[in-house]
């Protein structure tokens, strides 16, 4: 796995995003080529802040156990609101059914760096179309919170959970205004309807999906 930049330098081109995907994924002259869009990010309300969480989403082809992650640095980001920030990320990959199947954090509870997995798989499946988006949505990182026996107030304590929403507008209007060669390629929403984790909460969809 490496880290890399590729096809119309797309993938993990926005502030605050890592991607990482296989070599063998890489190639940009694959002819039946799609495009995975969401965006990552973290709650700033404190004390249930994500800020300090690195936050990484972990994929693969339903018929292979190589891992494509996108992880959020939250050294800069795309979007702010006055309850989050957030980036934009795009990963280019050969059509087919792919899954989410397992979110990691890693934080600190003040004293020693604590890690965070979903204890079983998501299962979480979406397909990318040929020449096409397959937008995933929006994944906001929040800290659980601890309460300081010492002091009697509350902190992060360095385990992190998921909640995700759609903001479809806003990421695709930013998605053409960076790629304005990919304008008017048709954009596929995916919904998601089932956690099988509680470090990942889902909110319905309403509205047009596409």
């Amino acid at each position: 796995m490496v880290y890399s930049l590729i096809g119309l330098s797309l993938a993990g081109c926005s502030k605050g995003v890592l991607v990482s995907i296989p070599e063998n994924l890489q190639s940009t002259e694959l002819p039946d080529k799609g495009f995975l869009v969401g965006s990552i990010g973290a709650s700033t309300i404190w004390p249930s802040t994500g800020e300090n969480l690195k936050t990484t989403l972990y994929f693969s082809r339903t018929d292979s156990e190589q891992d494509i992650t996108v992880s959020n640095s939250n050294d800069s980001s795309d979007f702010h609101s006055t309850t989050a920030t957030s980036s934009l990320f795009t990963v280019p990959l050969p059509s087919g059914n792919y899954l989410l199947h397992t979110i990691t954090f890693i934080g600190t509870d003040g004293r020693k760096t604590v890690h965070t997995q979903t204890d079983k798989q998501l299962d979480l499946t979406f397909s990318i179309q040929p020449d096409e988006v397959t937008y995933l949505g929006e994944f906001i990182a929040s800290s659980k919170v601890s309460r300081s026996s010492l002091w009697n107030t509350d902190y992060p304590n360095g385990r992190g959970y998921l909640t995700h929403s759609y903001a479809i507008e806003r990421d695709r209007n930013f998605f053409y205004e960076r790629h304005p060669e990919l304008t008017g390629k048709h954009f596929n929403t995916v919904t998601l309807k089932v956690s099988h984790s509680p470090l990942l909460k889902l909110q319905p969809l309403s509205g047009p999906q596409s």
